[in-house]
C-alpha cells in the first residue's frame, strides 16, 4: 500500500510539472526574453524517480487492461456478449480498436527513454539498466501483437515527428541487445538506487538481472521457428532467471479507485457489465478438475439459475448477460481491485525452459520444469497444497508431448493473454475454434491492426513499410517469427 501511495503522489508530481511547463511555454510566447540554448520540448527537471515510477505503473494498466483485452478473446479466455468485448470476440478489431494500445505504450517508452537521456548526465547505471530493460519488454509487446513497428526512430520526438517502421527481424534483434546491455548496467548497481520508486523490484539489482534474463529467454523463445537453437544455447549458459513466485515480476495496485486493478476498474468499476470469460477454458478447467477455477473465475449469484457454477459464453454468442446470471467474470486472483498484473512469473518462465528442452528431447528436464511451473502457479495463488493431486491427474500428467506442456501454460497465463497469443501462433496450441458470427471468415487473427492514428498521422512511414491496414484481412497476416 505504501508503494501505491508513492506512486500516486510521483504521477501527480509529473502532471504538476507538465501543467507547469505548459504554462512556461505559454509564457515564454508573451516575451521576447527567451534562452535560445533550452529547448523547453524536452524538459530534463523530471527526476528519474518519477519517471520510473510513472513508466511502470502505466505498463502495469496496459498490459492488465488494452495489452489483454483483444488477445484474450482471440485465445478465448474472454467471450464478450454485448459491446466491444463482443466485437473483440468476433474478430471485429479495426484500426480504431488499437489506438489506445499504441498510443499508451509509446507513451511508456517515452518516459523510459526519458531515464535513459537523463542517465547520461547523472550516470546513474541501475536507472539506466532498468529503463533499458523495460523498453525492451515493452517494444517486444508492441511487435509481437503488430509485427513490424516504428522501432530505431521512434523515440526522438520533434526530431522525428513521423518515424519510419523498422522490420520485426531487426527489432528482434535491437531487443536482445538492449537487453544485454540492461543486465551489463544492472549489474554495475551503480548510481542512485530508485527504492520505492520502482514498484515493481524496489531498486533490487538481483531480482532485475533475473528478470532481464527472463525477458532475454522469452523473446529467444518466440524465435523457435526462426532460430529454433537460440533458446536452448543461451539455456545452457544457465543465466539466473526468475525461479520463485515471490520474486515475480509484477505491479500491485490498491483498494480505491483510483488505483485500482485494471481488470477490476474495467469489469466492474465501470459498470458496463459486457465482459465475460469464455466457456473453451471454463469447460477445459472443468475437465481437469482445475484448483483454479474458484480465484479464476467468479460463480454465478444467487438470482442465476445456475447458482453457484462457472459457466462461460460461447465465443461470438452475443445473447445478453448485463444482468451477470448465465456466464461468469474473472475472479478474484486477477479481477480484484488490489489484484497483482504480472509482466514475467517464475510459472511463465519454468513453462519456456520445458518447451525448450522438449524441443531438444530432454525428457527429463521437460517434466521437471513443468511440474514446477504448475507448482509455482498453483503456490503464487495460494494453492500450493493443491499441486501434488492436481500434476497427479492423468490428464495433467506430464506426457512429453508439446501439446501438453501448452495447454497447462495456456491455463496458467489467463492473465498474460498478449503472450498466450504468441504461444498459439507459434504452436498452434490451445487447439481452438473459431468463434460464431465473426468477421474474418473463420480465420483466427493472427495479428493486431495498425492503429488509426498511424494512418492519419503517419501515412507515408506507415506505406512505406507493412501498407495501410486492409479491414479484417490484414488481422491474417503473419508477422515474421510466425512461419
Amino acid at each position: 500500500m505504501k508503494k501505491i501511495k508513492m506512486f500516486n503522489e510521483l504521477i501527480q508530481t509529473k502532471k504538476i510539472f507538465v501543467g507547469i511547463l505548459s504554462g512556461m511555454l505559454f509564457l515564454s510566447s508573451c516575451t521576447s526574453e527567451l534562452d535560445i540554448n533550452k529547448d523547453p520540448n524536452n524538459p530534463t527537471e523530471v527526476p528519474n524517480s518519477t519517471l520510473l515510477a510513472s513508466a511502470e505503473v502505466n505498463l502495469g494498466y496496459i498490459i492488465g487492461g488494452e495489452a489483454t483485452r483483444m488477445p484474450s478473446n482471440i485465445v478465448q479466455y474472454y467471450a464478450g456478449h454485448r459491446g466491444q468485448p463482443n466485437e473483440y470476440a468476433r474478430y471485429d478489431i479495426t484500426p480504431s480498436s488499437t489506438d489506445g494500445l499504441w498510443t499508451n505504450m509509446y507513451n511508456v517508452l517515452i518516459d523510459l527513454k526519458a531515464i535513459e537521456d537523463n542517465t547520461t548526465v547523472t550516470n546513474d547505471k541501475l536507472y539506466l539498466g532498468i529503463s533499458q530493460l523495460l523498453q525492451a519488454y515493452s517494444f517486444s509487446v508492441l511487435t509481437d501483437a503488430f509485427g513490424d513497428i516504428p522501432y530505431s526512430n521512434a523515440l526522438k520526438l520533434s526530431l522525428n515527428l513521423t518515424p519510419s517502421y523498422d522490420k520485426q527481424e531487426n527489432i528482434y534483434d535491437g531487443l536482445l541487445l538492449t537487453i544485454d546491455k540492461g543486465i551489463a548496467n544492472v549489474t554495475s548497481n551503480s548510481g542512485a538506487n530508485p527504492g520505492a520508486a520502482d514498484v515493481i523490484y524496489g531498486g533490487s539489482a538481483t531480482k532485475w538481472i533475473a528478470f532481464g534474463n527472463s525477458l532475454k529467454l522469452r523473446l529467444l523463445n518466440h524465435l523457435s521457428l526462426r532460430r529454433p537453437a537460440v533458446a536452448l544455447t543461451f539455456l545452457q549458459t544457465n543465466p539466473t532467471v526468475i525461479s520463485s513466485s515471490t520474486n515475480d515480476a509484477k505491479v500491485v495496485f490498491g483498494i480505491s479507485a483510483s488505483n485500482a486493478n485494471p481488470i477490476y476498474q474495467f469489469d466492474i468499476l465501470s459498470g458496463r457489465k459486457d465482459n465475460a470469460v469464455a466457456n473453451t477454458i471454463v469447460n477445459k478447467m472443468k475437465a481437469l478438475s482445475d484448483p483454479r477455477i474458484p480465484v479464476y473465475f467468479r460463480p454465478l449469484g444467487a438470482l442465476s439459475p445456475f447458482a453457484g457454477q462457472y459457466l462461460g459464453n460461447t465465443p461470438g454468442d452475443d445473447t445478453d448477460d448485463a444482468g451477470e446470471n448465465l456466464f461468469s467474470r474473472t475472479g478474484s486472483a486477477y479481477a480484484s481491485t488490489n489484484s497483482p498484473v504480472i509482466l514475467i512469473s517464475a510459472a511463465e518462465v519454468n513453462f519456456i525452459k520445458s518447451e525448450i528442452y522438449f524441443r531438444a528431447s530432454d525428457a527429463i528436464n521437460a517434466a521437471t520444469n513443468y511440474n514446477s511451473a504448475i507448482t509455482q502457479d498453483l503456490t503464487s495463488l495460494g494453492l500450493a497444497t493443491t499441486a501434488t493431486t492436481y500434476l497427479a491427474n492423468p490428464l495433467v500428467t506430464y506426457n512429453n508431448t508439446l501439446q501438453r506442456i501448452m495447454e497447462q501454460k495456456w491455463i496458467t497465463m489467463f492473465q498474460g493473454a498478449y503472450e498466450s497469443f504468441v504461444d498459439y501462433r507459434r504452436t498452434g496450441f490451445p487447439v481452438l475454434t473459431p468463434s460464431i458470427n465473426n468477421r474474418t471468415s473463420n480465420a483466427i487473427p493472427v495479428r493486431l491492426s495498425y492503429p488509426q492514428i498511424e494512418i492519419n498521422v503517419n501515412t507515408a512511414s506507415l506505406q512505406a513499410g507493412p501498407g495501410i491496414p486492409l479491414p479484417y484481412v490484414s488481422l491474417s497476416n503473419k508477422v515474421w517469427w510466425d512461419l
